[in-house]
């Protein structure tokens, strides 16, 4: 059975400099971007994983503090001088938009990612004309994509397939999906019948084809598993949980789309049954209820934690000390991460770094 701890454990326990050198686990931290993409990881030995780079560095979601800066200082915080690998989801700018920033802030060594942008029309419409790809017009996601392979120079650049195993120290980081293409083969511990594929609907709206195209990763770390699939929309998780389930089950869920109403369907989360969720969302962005409500009963959750109190459906909402960002008024919003504290034998530690509350599950 999963078990919590009865008492908060210090926050200075859990934050003494540098950690990476000091702490025997796997840290995991979900950076506060206001609703876009940044989740850092850092083995015991130091090496490190970045899955996006949140927002642009000229952004209202984010104000005087950039993606950028947030993800150095939290980088800095586990003693990290560079990125090791950095792992771009998809080219929307709410993921990829901070990477020019970041680039000025810490070096990155390689970069990963599911290859040539494929949202090529001028709106999301059905029937919406073909853009110009070499002269895209400004703010689209073919512009966001040109500036980053031309910034990407002449750094090591991997482009994922789905069956494809990178080791980071600890970590064994394995491509799921990749340019809408699942893993031929299910994951050890899975491959049954999936039962709540039964009915699933199809849906046509994907918020953007760049959405269907994530590179969709499940970590493994000794006894621990832990899925983020970034904006991986429904039809595509329908590729790889329908009728045969290719993942199982996981311990910690990384909200696929900020929690929003485009992902998670029941099929995908009741076939990972996670332990533990991590929702990315803003105070207006993501956590929606229909998917809070798959999560929270799904068939082994312990507990929902979210990175901001949300807006979009307030009866949603968990417990203010499992919430890193309570305040809905951004002019006093502080940014707070959640961490995760991994450890080989699978127990997972949770921190709020707002408040130092925190609870420890232990995956069997």
């Amino acid at each position: 059975m999963l078990r919590k701890i009865l008492k908060s454990i210090p926050l200075a326990a859990f934050l003494a400099l540098p950690a990476a050198a000091q702490d025997t686990a796997l840290q995991m931290v979900s950076i506060d971007v206001e609703g876009g993409g940044g989740t850092l990881f850092v083995t015991p030995g130091g090496k490190s994983l970045l899955i996006d780079t949140g927002n642009p560095e000229v952004s209202k979601a984010t104000g005087n503090h950039p993606s950028s800066e947030r993800i150095v200082k939290a980088a800095h915080a586990l003693g990290l001088k560079k990125i090791d690998t950095l792992l771009i989801t998809h080219y929307h700018g709410d993921h990829i938009g901070g990477f020019e920033g970041l680039l000025a802030r810490i070096p990155i060594d390689r970069v990963i990612d599911h290859g040539e942008n494929r949202e090529t029309t001028a709106s999301t419409q059905a029937g919406a004309p073909q853009i110009d790809l070499k002269n895209p017009p400004p703010g689209s996601t073919a512009a966001g994509y040109n500036r980053y392979i031309e910034l990407i120079g002449k750094r090591p650049h991997i482009v994922a397939k789905a069956g494809d195993i990178f080791r980071i120290g600890g970590m064994a980081v394995t491509i799921v999906m990749a340019d809408a293409k699942p893993i031929a083969k299910p994951l050890a511990g899975a491959g049954q019948d999936n039962p709540s594929c039964a009915g699933m609907e199809s849906i046509a709206n994907n918020g953007g084809e760049e959405n269907a195209r994530s590179t969709a990763v499940v970590i493994t770390y000794g006894k621990a598993k832990i899925a983020t699939f970034g904006d991986l929309t429904w039809d595509r998780e329908k590729d790889l949980f329908c009728p045969i389930d290719r993942i199982g089950k996981v311990d910690v869920l990384l909200a696929t789309h900020h929690g929003t109403g485009l992902s998670g369907s029941p099929a995908s989360v009741n076939a990972m049954a996670p332990i533990v969720a991590i929702v990315g969302n803003s105070a207006r962005k993501g956590a929606d209820a229909a998917r809070m409500k798959t999560i929270k009963s799904s068939p082994r959750i312990q507990d929902v934690w979210q990175l901001h109190t949300t807006t979009v459906a307030p009866e949603v909402n968990v417990a203010a000390d499992m919430i890193s960002n309570p305040d809905i008024d951004q002019t006093n919003d502080k940014f707070h991460a959640l961490r995760l504290r991994i450890e080989r034998d699978g127990k997972v530690t949770v921190i709020n770094e707002r408040n130092g509350f925190n609870k420890t599950y232990q995956a069997k």
